[in-house]
């Protein structure tokens, strides 16, 4: 049995010329919309006029109804021309809008089909965009490194609070108790309980703002530990009855993020307490794909913008919201419905999509 083969040269002939069709059809679809808009118009106004000069129509009715139809096939080329050409505008719009929600690794697809100035500009849109993504990445880096220096700086100074003004004062007063032991006079005695008294005021005070500086409590027993010692202040000044709800299982939280969530549910408490009356608080802590999500809610109180401005009381969390942008996250503040403020903010843990 003998079998048929098609000769070599004929397949690539084939294939050449396919090649050389779509070749010749994206190099017409990429000549500007302006030269193709006239030619098509030009082509089709053309046969008509050949047409009705060989005298295929002699009927004057017959000629005006061959022109109207150029007219409406010249219309109609115009369109799809139009369409393909500004295909990218679409794209680029979408691309726009997704960029401006925050998705900033988004980027427009380049059509075969488009006008080569319109390509061209998605092109360069593109760039721009790898490029502002870049330099974002480099904000957002510096912003943590200068971070991390504040939280280092912050950390040294209240360990010299805590562990040499402290002491200092601790050792102060027990020399006062030691002469108050030691001398008969019942006014001195009374005097130097009285000294013993205010200096543990100051040690109370030195070691809230140690604490307020930085919380060690966060480095040795985690973020989680760190917000239900918050609460517990915030309880002990009698003004915000807090709650700590933590859902976050084993996922380990970098120092730089548990000391930014910590810092937003601390300014968010301390603008809650700023404002008149008592109400209650919940501190919320979940974790999801990569996300860590804290909200703090306070039921009593709505947040006025305006006079928070005003007063300057809103800086601590426009700061904070400054702060968790640079970490690459996202801090809101919004009103409940039943008249209390709501206080978000979520970070990424992990650099997993």
């Amino acid at each position: 049995m003998t079998s048929t083969t098609i000769p070599d040269f004929a397949m690539g002939d084939s294939h050449r010329t396919r090649r050389a069709v779509i070749a010749a059809l994206r190099g017409i679809l990429r000549i500007p919309l302006v030269l193709k808009v006239m030619g098509a118009n030009g082509l089709i106004v053309a046969v008509a006029l050949v047409l009705v000069g060989r005298g295929l129509w002699g009927d004057d009715q017959l000629e005006l109804v061959v022109m109207l139809a150029a007219l409406a096939i010249a219309t109609v080329v115009n369109l799809i021309l139009v369409s393909f050409a500004l295909s990218p505008i679409a794209e680029l719009e979408k691309v726009a809008r997704r960029v401006s929600s925050g998705e900033f690794t988004i980027r427009a697809a380049r059509s075969p089909i488009a006008d080569l100035q319109l390509a061209n500009l998605t092109d360069t849109i593109n760039a721009l965009l790898d490029s502002l993504a870049a330099e974002r990445r480099r904000i957002q880096k510096l912003g943590v490194e200068v971070m991390s220096a504040q939280d280092t700086e912050r950390a040294r100074l209240a360990h010299d609070l805590h562990d040499s003004i402290a002491q200092t004062l601790a050792a102060v007063r027990f020399q006062l108790s030691a002469a108050g032991a030691d001398t008969a006079d019942d006014e001195m005695r009374n005097r130097l309980a009285a000294a013993r008294g205010m200096i543990s005021s100051a040690m109370d005070e030195v070691r809230n703002i140690s604490q307020s500086l930085h919380p060690r409590i966060a480095d040795d027993l985690g973020l989680v530990a760190a917000l239900e010692s918050l609460a517990i202040q915030a309880r002990g000044r009698g003004i915000l009855d807090v709650k700590v709800t933590a859902d976050i299982g084993e996922t380990a939280v970098p120092s730089t993020i548990a000391a930014t969530l910590f810092r937003v549910a601390q300014e968010a408490l301390k603008n809650a307490e700023m404002r008149p009356g008592t109400g209650s608080a919940e501190i919320l802590l979940s974790s999801s794909n990569g996300v860590i999500r804290l909200e703090v809610t306070e039921d009593a109180h709505e947040l006025d913008r305006r006079r928070a401005k005003a007063d300057n009381s809103f800086n601590g969390l426009s700061s904070m919201s400054n702060r968790v942008a640079l970490s690459g996250g996202v801090l809101s503040i919004a009103s409940q419905q039943n008249g209390g403020t709501r206080v978000t903010a979520e970070l990424r843990t992990s650099d997993e999509d």
